[in-house]
């Protein structure tokens, strides 16, 4: 008996000129995605900076200086709140109520002592960012109390890694 099946040859798949470079869009699409996935879209300025502390000091019973040293990028002013712990107690915050080139500039401390009062002062306040050297003087104080400082960063919604003494000391 003859075999009688017809074999025939498919002309109708994709010619490997095409299937080439569909699979090399379909890469270079990929990598796209995937370029934006670990860079993220537009998050360079959202990144939260490092920074450090020039001094942290009490300068007599009543007052103190927090000088700002270098931040590993640019910070405005608005972009950041100082939180203060007052003897250990809860956070109280200190912020950047508007942009302003006025210099020394009041600051709002919310839930700051009674008669506390805390004063920015910017090296240069045409610049529009916090520099090194830049200082906030807190008066008002309570002698023989501890007041320590943190740094956040609204933007990331992050704490700022400052590097030096976060802290200090009234005298009694």
């Amino acid at each position: 008996m003859k075999n009688t099946w017809n074999i025939r040859k498919k002309d109708d798949a994709v010619s490997p000129v095409i299937a080439t470079i569909l699979m090399v869009a379909i890469t270079v699409v990929l990598a796209a995605v995937l370029y934006v996935m670990v860079m993220g879209f537009g998050s360079g300025s959202d990144s939260t900076p490092a920074g450090n502390w020039t001094s942290v000091e009490a300068t007599n019973q009543t007052a103190g200086t927090i000088t700002f040293g270098k931040f590993s990028t640019e910070v405005n002013p608005l972009d950041i709140k100082i939180f203060v712990k007052v003897g250990g107690a809860a956070a109280t915050q200190i912020s950047f109520a508007s942009d302003t080139e006025a210099t020394p500039y009041a600051l709002t401390w919310v839930g700051a002592p009674t008669g506390a009062v805390a004063t920015y002062t910017d090296y240069n306040a045409a610049g529009g960012e916090v520099n090194s050297g830049d200082y906030i003087v807190l008066t008002g104080l309570t002698a023989g109390t501890t007041y320590s400082f943190e740094v956040f960063h609204v933007a990331s919604d992050a704490t700022v890694q400052m590097v030096g003494n976060d802290q200090f000391q009234t005298p009694a």
